[in-house]
């Protein structure tokens, strides 16, 4: 993150040096003395001199982070912005500056003819006019337009950009010239140049807003998701650098929906069929119903909620080894529901996506997921349907699976899933219900377990306080070997992730809350032996947890692989511009938005890595469905003790290496699980190649993921 915000007050500082030369440029053959012009040129030189050694800054900065994070970083910088603003720099250098030092004549005397004239050439003007837009685009880049593997055209339109805002000066410069040339005398008047620098800005202005409204024009018609489509119709197929799939030449991919496969290749697949064996009866079933309804806080506040059976995070409990019968009813839900099953590996038919696993439930009607309780732990399920709308609201609940054999025995466990809802009384969050600090007495010397949820689109600190803890799993698998840590240690989960957090009470009160130490209006739970305290007191943490240092590594085949089958790059990136029609910050991968991102295709059995690459200027919890993936690096270096997680946390500046094993076949979205992210574009597929598709995404069949 201080490469990007260096580099953003890099190039706007250089943006506004190169205007001021503009500027000065301008008023060079204004000269009213050989003094003056040599004044003038003299500052000019001060100018560009200061201008370019930020520039030679901010050159040695993208070289220096070539070196620290590697090519992905600043591969489409390289490739896009350095050209751009190179060319005219060294322009400047081989052509503009002699000219100036040319010009720098002392005496009284009015500047000659020559001199006059070589002071009004309009490439001295228009070259440092270049050079600040060069810089502006830039810096506008850096925030708004991040290059992410620029192809010849997007950097070609950075050039045209370049050339049609400088028409206008052109045209102004080139008649003063030719005036100049013919002997004329320019007119000196402050207010008249004034005037003539004033009409050419509103020229040029127009020009810009002709640029901007063509490219609004063409933006709104080219962003629109089309009404139907199967999952399968995008024009991008990554196969990751491995053997060629029945994806290679993209042939493969075109008007699969509802046909069943092609009795010549009896190996493929519709994703309906991928329930896995569900022919035994049910061990456990639920029933869950979505319905909107009003719902109260602890603190009073209102919230116009939709749910699961008419409370905020029903909790399924059941254990390991048990197959699951779930009835999803919608009762009023008008867009329609589904129920993902957050990661938990399910076959890819129970994994709630619609238009990619699932027709989405409408109103009145229902759908059943059945599924065998394989893994044990602290998950929680939500509606993969318009989720960042339906999430919000309440659409979420959450899946504990005990264990068969339990190794460790708890006295207490307590449930924590936090979110964010919007009341009547504004933003509040909450865990669960409570919004308010919620008290419980626990006798010294009993093992307490708190199942910690993250249900907000963005990261969250907890502190766990008056007793040290240990991290016995993330996101559902146990940590081997769980180190004590201590009570001035902070936690951090991603959206959607999980921890689970054991303590041993002690004879004083422990103290857990949401959010840092000062902010005394997060929700938390006080733990107390005897008496209650009045009131909870939380000190300011000294350490962060680090999963990537704790416990014991991870033992599986990828953490000791040396090759992979496929590897992937995903870089993430952020811009402004339209989707759907609509105009949005958007959030990139590869540089595209779905559904022009990348496919990621493999093979049943592969061994898959892929590579987080986070440019952009946000937090992104990366959720890959029906696998975990084992993190092998952080910033291109072996983390101390690979763990397994499936929803990664990647924040600004950072870089992961993930691995997993293609052993759930399907098709499985890939995305941010800020789900206001997703939303606008931070959404791939994982397909494997011999899986067709049995349902469409669109306005037409009303499914609607992200």
């Amino acid at each position: 993150m201080f490469e990007t915000i260096f580099s953003i007050m890099l190039t706007i500082a250089m943006t506004l040096l190169w205007g001021i030369a503009g500027i000065t440029a301008a008023g060079l053959p204004y000269a009213k003395t050989s003094r003056s012009l040599n004044q003038r040129s003299t500052f000019l030189l001060w100018v560009t001199g200061t201008a370019l050694v930020l520039s030679a800054a901010w050159y040695g900065a993208i070289t220096l982070q070539l070196i620290k994070d590697g090519w992905l970083f600043v591969e489409g910088t390289v490739k896009m912005l350095v050209p751009l603003t190179l060319l005219p720099q060294l322009y400047i250098v081989g052509a503009i500056l002699p000219r100036l030092k040319s010009l720098r004549n002392s005496g009284e005397e009015s500047p000659t003819p020559s001199s006059r004239e070589a002071a009004a050439q309009p490439s001295i003007l228009l070259s440092f006019f270049a050079a600040a837009l060069a810089s502006g685009i830039s810096a506008f880049s850096t925030v708004f337009a991040q290059p992410v593997l620029p192809g010849l055209s997007q950097v070609g339109y950075r050039f045209l950009l370049v050339v049609l805002l400088l028409l206008v000066p052109a045209i102004f410069a080139n008649r003063r010239y030719m005036k100049v040339k013919r002997g004329k005398t320019l007119r000196r008047g402050l207010v008249a140049r004034l005037l003539k620098f004033a009409f050419a800005g509103i020229l040029t202005a127009m020009v810009a807003i002709a640029l901007l409204v063509g490219n609004v024009l063409v933006g709104v018609q080219v962003s629109k998701l089309p009404e139907t489509s199967d999952m399968m119709n995008h024009d991008w197929m990554d196969e990751g650098g491995g053997t060629a799939t029945r994806m290679s030449g993209g042939s493969n991919h075109q008007h699969h929906v509802h046909h069943p496969p092609d009795s010549a290749d009896s190996s493929q697949v519709e994703v309906a069929s991928l329930t896995g064996d569900i022919s035994q009866p049910a061990d456990r079933t639920f029933e869950l119903v979505a319905q909107r309804k009003e719902l109260t806080l602890d603190s009073g506040a209102v919230v116009d909620a939709w749910t699961y059976n008419g409370e905020i995070a029903p909790e399924l409990r059941v254990k390991q080894g048990e197959m699951i019968e779930v009835k999803l009813v919608n009762q009023d839900i008008d867009r329609g529901v589904t129920i993902h099953w957050h990661g938990y590996n399910v076959p890819n038919a129970m994994d709630g996506v619609p238009g990619m696993t699932q027709n989405v439930v409408k109103s009145g009607q229902s759908f059943t997921y059945k599924f065998r309780a394989e893994q044990e732990g602290t998950y929680w399920f939500h509606s993969h349907q318009q989720a960042a709308e339906q999430v919000v609201k309440g659409l979420f609940g959450t899946l504990i699976v005990e264990p068969k054999q339990e190794t460790e025995v708890y006295d207490e466990e307590v449930t924590m899933i936090n979110h964010r809802w919007e009341t009547d009384q504004g933003y509040q969050k909450a865990f669960g219900n409570h919004d308010e600090f919620q008290w419980k007495q626990v006798k010294p010397g009993k093992i307490v377990k708190l199942r910690i949820i993250n249900a907000h689109n963005l990261s969250e600190k907890y502190l766990l306080q008056g007793a040290d803890f240990r991290i016995a799993s993330i996101d559902g698998v146990r940590i081997q070997d769980p180190q004590p840590l201590s009570d001035e240690t902070a936690f951090r989960l991603g959206a959607g992730g999980r921890y689970d957090v054991v303590f041993t009470m002690p004879d004083r009160p422990v103290f857990f809350k949401l959010g840092d130490a000062k902010n005394e209006s997060n929700p938390g739970m006080v733990f107390y032996a005897g008496s209650a305290p009045e009131r909870p007191v939380f000190q300011a943490e000294s350490a962060e947890f680090d999963p990537s240092d704790y416990g014991k590594p991870v033992v599986n085949d990828v953490k000791a692989a040396s090759q992979f089958d496929r590897e992937f790059h995903m870089i993430l990136g952020n811009e402004m511009g339209f989707y759907n029609g609509r105009f949005h910050f958007l959030w990139t991968i590869n540089g595209e938005v779905y559904p022009r991102v990348p496919t990621f295709v493999v093979q049943e059995g592969d061994r898959v890595k892929t590579t987080f690459v986070n440019k952009s200027l946000g937090e992104h919890p990366m959720h890959l469905h029906g696998h975990h993936m084992t993190v092998l690096k952080k910033n291109g270096k072996k983390v101390a003790t690979p763990w397994l997680t499936d929803t990664l946390n990647v924040l600004p500046g950072e870089s992961y290496e993930v691995a997993f094993i293609a052993d759930n076949s399907g098709m499985w979205m890939d995305h941010c699980h800020n789900l206001d992210h997703a939303a606008t574009g931070m959404t791939l597929h994982l397909m494997y190649d011999h899986v067709l598709p049995s349902y469409e995404v669109g306005t037409r069949s009303g499914n609607l993921p992200d």
